[in-house]
């Protein structure tokens, strides 16, 4: 299951996360998985700002249609030359996330995108969604994932909005 949302946001709501993304409180060094060698940015406990947990929350279960215990909610930064590793963020069937691309001024030859490993994966047999300003991917977690690698062309940071969620 892989649904895709373009214009996701209201302005309003852009330029809220915008000035979240703008704050200090990024952190260096976060892994998707333990053994994972490369690092990334992080910005954690964003499910304590009702904004996320409440009205970003709510738009998500309206246009999914689903109910969720919310796990986590934060984002994820990336550089240049980055890519993720592949990971499942569960292994429970319930599990889902949201993850909304942030970034505002982003063009194709950027890369950057969210690849999936094909159920029956062949090594390098991949899908991968564009990242496109303001627009969603809804997907079951326990599929393997990871961000696609990002363009030198690129010169900020790649910021994703990640809600980990369980589908109740």
């Amino acid at each position: 299951m892989l649904i895709k949302y373009d214009n996701f946001l209201c302005q309003q709501e852009i330029s809220y996360i915008l000035s979240i993304i703008s704050s200090p409180r990024w952190i260096w060094g976060h892994k998707s998985q333990q053994s994972d060698e490369s690092s990334f940015w992080q910005l954690e406990g964003l499910e304590e700002d009702s904004f996320f947990s409440e009205r970003i929350l709510n738009k998500i279960k309206e246009v999914t249609g689903d109910n969720f215990i919310v796990e986590r909610i934060y984002m994820n930064g990336q550089t240049a030359g980055d890519s993720g590793k592949p990971h499942q963020d569960t292994k429970d069937d319930n599990g889902r996330t949201f993850l909304i691309y942030c970034n505002q001024d982003w063009q194709p030859k950027f890369g950057g995108g969210t690849s999936f490993l094909k159920e029956d994966a062949i090594l390098g047999d991949v899908v991968t969604i564009a990242y496109t300003p303001n627009s969603a991917i809804y997907f079951q977690n326990n599929i393997f994932h990871f961000a696609s690698p990002i363009s030198r062309d690129f010169n900020g940071l790649r910021v994703t909005l990640a809600f980990k969620l369980l589908k109740s």
